[in-house]
């Protein structure tokens, strides 16, 4: 089975709470921005460059996957007019805009998405998942791609912060090793590890490249890593790792309910970069009301944990190493968790799947396309995931692939042939990665 297979293969249209209301006579221009291969930020750049305007001057509701064809809209302020077509991106004036869009202005995303690959057994846990899935929904948690860091060797870094461990957490996002990374930027990568602690060769090293800042207030300052991660990693970047191991927290703290609440045959497994991820499979709708109505939010500053959040928080950062006041300390510029509420339960709207089809891409096998609506912040990946789950025990080992990555579904048990987040530790001489965040 198979997911983005080729970039027409997932398509995202972003559904805006109410465009009229955005849309009038004022300071800003509204651009409608439809891409391919491209992330959101860097379609938002060439929308700067275009617009000839700072690229703190464009804004957007939500970030969208770069595989795919996604459709967003973004504001300008100031500027040339922009009309722009060519492979890869379009921007299309869609208008004045009396203010700038931002987050709460996006009420989550229409999907089209085509899952090939498949034989006859596949098509038919689809159809039945579907059914599960518009009666039961499944749990809200964030999918892999919250989670590149783990992918690229870098692991949870907000957790070395937190036992105090600045230096680590710089030489880890200036030089961990990663597979999926260019020739160039591995080399340099491996520079900077060959001259690890001579800041005077760093400087000299990283002048007009990455890191060059921090590398230069370790010159000055030799112990100051404190100061040379606020000065040599953006702002963005930093916000990202956090959000990463917020999620991962969240998302282990309702698989802990989740198993609490779902026994025997009903309780199945998702794969995850960061670890398997219980679902049910069948039960009534009281189970996944009961659910639905805990109140988990991202543990951060502001968070009102009521006693089973607070208990379910304790477990995970007992097995993490620390205490829900250790986390809440975090103090670093850029490492500050905030609290955020977060659904339980998510219910896809309009979940449908057209008629199966001959695979043009592979031989003797089929293709359905998928149609959902989700919420911000909810995760298709992961829909796709559970509408391709088996739907009994004991079923024959399963693999999703998603695009060029590997996923293996668990057993009943939740174990897996190899624990996913083990797969992309680098073992590079002198490199120590950080472990496998899942044990």
């Amino acid at each position: 089975m198979r997911l983005k297979g080729v970039q027409t293969d997932f398509r995202v249209t972003e559904l805006l709470s109410d465009e009229a209301a955005i849309k009038g006579p004022g300071p800003l221009q509204l651009y409608r921005v439809t891409k391919r291969g491209l992330t959101t930020f860097e379609a938002a750049d060439r929308l700067a460059r275009e617009a000839g305007v700072d690229r703190s001057s464009v804004c957007y509701a939500g970030l969208k996957d770069k595989d795919g064809i996604t459709g967003q809209y973004m504001t300008v302020e100031g500027g040339n007019p922009v009309k722009l077509k060519e492979p890869g991106l379009a921007i299309f004036h869609a208008g004045g805009a009396v203010r700038a869009l931002n987050s709460q202005d996006s009420v989550g995303n229409a999907f089209e998405i085509t899952v090939r690959d498949l034989a006859g057994d596949d098509m038919r846990r689809i159809r039945v998942n579907i059914e599960e899935v518009k009666r039961l929904g499944l749990p809200n948690y964030f999918d892999d791609q919250r989670f590149g860091c783990l992918r690229h060797g870098q692991g949870f870094v907000a957790r070395r912060l937190i036992v105090g461990d600045p230096e680590s957490v710089l030489r880890v996002l200036l030089a961990a090793p990663s597979r999926f990374g260019a020739e160039h930027i591995e080399r340099y990568k491996e520079g900077i590890q060959r001259r690890w602690g001579d800041w005077e060769a760093l400087a000299a090293f990283a002048r007009g490249a990455r890191g060059a800042a921090a590398f230069e207030r370790l010159r000055a300052y030799p112990k100051d890593f404190a100061g040379a991660l606020e000065r040599g990693i953006s702002s963005r970047e930093k916000t990202i790792h956090l959000f990463a191991y917020q999620s991962h927290l969240w998302n282990r703290a309702v698989a802990l309910r989740v198993q609490q609440s779902v026994h025997g045959a009903d309780l199945a497994w998702l794969p995850g970069d960061a670890g398997p991820l219980p679902v049910w499979r069948n039960g009534n709708d009281e189970l996944a009301e009961s659910i639905a109505a805990s109140d988990i939010p991202l543990l951060g500053v502001g968070a009102e944990l009521n006693a089973e959040s607070r208990r379910l928080y304790e477990s995970v950062l007992r097995s993490e190493g620390f205490t829900i006041e250790q986390f809440l300390a975090l103090d670093y510029a850029g490492f500050r968790p905030l609290s955020e509420h977060r659904p339980a339960v998510i219910w896809p709207e309009f979940l449908r799947a057209a008629p199966a089809e001959i695979d043009d891409m592979f031989w003797h096998r089929h293709k359905m396309r998928l149609r959902f609506t989700l919420g911000r912040g909810q995760y298709a990946t992961l829909v796709c995931k559970r509408l391709m789950m088996p739907t009994e025990p004991r079923y024959r080992r399963l693999r999703l692939w998603v695009s060029r990555h590997a996923l293996e579904y668990p057993e009943d048990d939740g174990s897996t042939a190899a624990p996913q987040a083990e797969r992309y530790e680098q073992r590079h001489e002198g490199w120590n990665p950080p472990r496998s965040p899942w044990r």
